[in-house]
């Protein structure tokens, strides 16, 4: 793909989700090939094969939050929004997981704990045994591990803003 179209790409990206686009066109001007690389890790940070749609989103919006408190928290929640999960259970997430049924409350506090790198509480581990199998507790890993990689590079880029108040849209 030329830079044209990818540049193309994003500006529809950006549209569609309301979402600045433009660290990632200043990483594709600055250096094309680690732009590629990039790229190609892209699809590993939306990778759900075997957890429910629920706990893929809860556990990417629990990661979310410990990593981004801004854009990319928003864009988050458009997506999952537009990937039916219902506002509810969205706002839940935002408004710190306690509104969750128990076994999503138990995903939200597991990638939180993840993602903030804390020691999980035995017994919380033990909940998240009963419920996920191993193939899912590698997802749900994969899931909060790519929830920083954006907010990351767009810290280091100084591209950073401060916290904004996130929507929950009811239509994605």
């Amino acid at each position: 793909m030329t830079e044209q179209q990818q540049l193309q790409e994003m500006d529809a990206f950006s549209k569609k989700y309301r979402y600045d686009m433009e660290y990632l066109k200043e990483f594709l001007r600055s250096s094309p090939e680690g732009f590629e690389k990039f790229v190609q890790f892209q699809p590993l940070s939306m990778h759900r094969e075997f957890l429910p749609l629920e706990v893929f989103w809860v556990s990417k919006l629990a990661a979310m939050q410990v990593a981004d408190c801004g854009a990319c928290l928003q864009l988050n929640v458009r997506m999952a929004l537009e990937a039916n999960v219902a506002p509810q259970l969205v706002k839940a997430c935002i408004q710190g997981g306690s509104n969750l049924p128990e076994p999503l409350k138990d995903i939200f506090d597991f990638a939180t704990a993840l993602a903030s790198y804390k020691n999980i509480d035995p017994l919380l581990d033990q909940r998240i045994s009963e419920q996920l199998d191993k193939k899912q507790r590698i997802e749900l890993g994969v899931s909060v591990a790519t929830a920083s990689v954006y907010p990351t590079i767009k810290r280091a880029m100084g591209h950073t803003q401060s916290c904004s108040l996130i929507e929950i849209e009811f239509e994605a």
